[in-house]
């Protein structure tokens, strides 16, 4: 099965380009949320690389269990004053098991749970922490987290739930880096990081006075050179 891609092309010099769709590109939307979200608000930040391993051959894990062990660790680093953002990918062994792979990202050191703290959270096998030396950036972390799940091919074919999962991250950090700044700037962070926003457009919802009634309300749309022309298969 091929990759999909959604299609640009440029309104005045008709330049093409295509930028991954389908799971792939839900896949980099969410690591892009991620690195967006870090550099806001996390200036100095710590990584730990979390493997989470299962005894038994399963092909499937119900996703509570991965949940479980992401709210031991967010409480214990909550209570410890550190903030705490991650992403975890799907892992198939050739036996046929399931791995997480999971990338944490917070603020404060020596605060991470221990190896054996968080085995005793996950229930299912063992539990791996490494600390990888990694930037904060787009292609690094889709290069790092990702060839855990494969090339773009297996995300598409992928047939198990869920090949991926992350932190829930304000709507605000999906837009680009330079209209981020933007949103940032024009409204400040604790008003823009309220907005609902599309890749160009940002908008809120109000209450019209006389209807009573709720409404979406555009606040600002940024101009776009760019025409978007349907999704294809892999153009090369």
């Amino acid at each position: 099965m091929p990759l999909d891609y959604k299609c640009f092309k440029n309104k005045n010099n008709g330049q093409m380009i295509y930028v991954e769709a389908g799971r792939f590109g839900n896949f980099k939307n969410s690591v892009k949320k991620l690195v967006s979200y870090i550099r806001y608000n996390i200036p100095r930040y710590y990584i730990a690389h979390l493997t989470l391993t299962v005894a038994e051959n399963l092909s499937e894990i119900d996703l509570k269990d991965l949940h479980r062990v992401m709210q031991f660790i967010s409480q214990r680093l909550k209570r410890a004053g550190s903030d705490f953002k991650y992403l975890a990918v799907k892992e198939l062994q050739d036996r046929g098991a399931v791995h997480y792979h999971v990338l944490c990202i917070y603020s404060k050191p020596y605060v991470f749970p221990s190896s054996s703290e968080i085995a005793s959270s996950w229930k299912l096998g063992f539990v791996k922490i490494t600390a990888p030396k990694l930037r904060m950036k787009l292609n690094t972390i889709v290069g790092y987290i990702g060839k855990y799940i494969g090339k773009g091919y297996e995300y598409d074919q992928l047939e198990v739930k869920k090949s991926f999962t992350a932190s829930q991250i304000k709507q605000i950090y999906k837009l680009s880096e330079k209209r981020l700044d933007d949103a940032m700037s024009r409204y400040g962070k604790k008003i823009a990081e309220s907005l609902s926003c599309t890749y160009k457009r940002l908008f809120t919802k109000m209450i019209n006075e006389d209807t009573g009634r709720t409404e979406v309300v555009t606040l600002y749309t940024y101009p776009s050179e760019w025409e978007y022309m349907g999704v294809y298969p892999e153009p090369f």
